[in-house]
């Protein structure tokens, strides 16, 4: 992963929480190889996650030290990647199928779209349960010019075509 600056942080499961998170990624990502506006459709998508942890991996739980979210970023020359690990309901996010925008907007549907957001925005979304218990959701986007993003787009295809 080339020359690495990291940043872990732990927030408690409140939406209050969410400026700490995307302050934390802007700032990472700040110097960094991403211009502007990726680095901000990149914390949307760590945003999203993050969100979707507070609002369904505790269901209900608001607070005590069972209900913390820890978040590691970690930047270099070629990806950005943050891993998300929490103690809540096992949810894997990859068990949800695409949603067909044209139909979603002409439902008039509001929310429901954070996994599409993050899917489109980062370039691998993987999900690992282990033992304990404890959800790890690892989500890597690749600088444009870098030998992983071509390959990262691929291997998008081909699972596309998979389905």
């Amino acid at each position: 992963m080339g020359k690495v600056a990291e940043r872990e942080l732990t927030v408690g499961n409140d939406t209050a929480y969410l400026s700490e998170v995307r302050n934390a990624v802007l700032e990472l990502l700040g110097d960094g190889p991403f211009p502007p506006a990726e680095a901000q459709l990149v914390a949307l998508a760590v945003d999203e996650a993050v969100a979707n942890v507070m609002e369904h991996a505790y269901s209900g739980q608001q607070f005590g030290p069972d209900c913390r979210i820890r978040i590691r970023l970690a930047i270099a020359e070629t990806q950005f990647e943050v891993r998300i690990h929490d103690t809540g309901k096992r949810f894997d996010p990859n068990s949800v199928p695409d949603v067909d925008i044209q139909e979603h907007v002409r439902q008039g549907r509001r929310g429901g779209l954070g996994i599409f957001l993050i899917r489109r925005i980062m370039d691998v979304v993987d999900y690992r349960f282990e033992a304990g218990p404890r959800n790890e959701l690892r989500l890597v986007k690749f600088v444009d010019n870098s030998p992983d993003k071509a390959k990262s787009g691929k291997l998008k295809r081909q699972a596309k075509r998979s389905r």
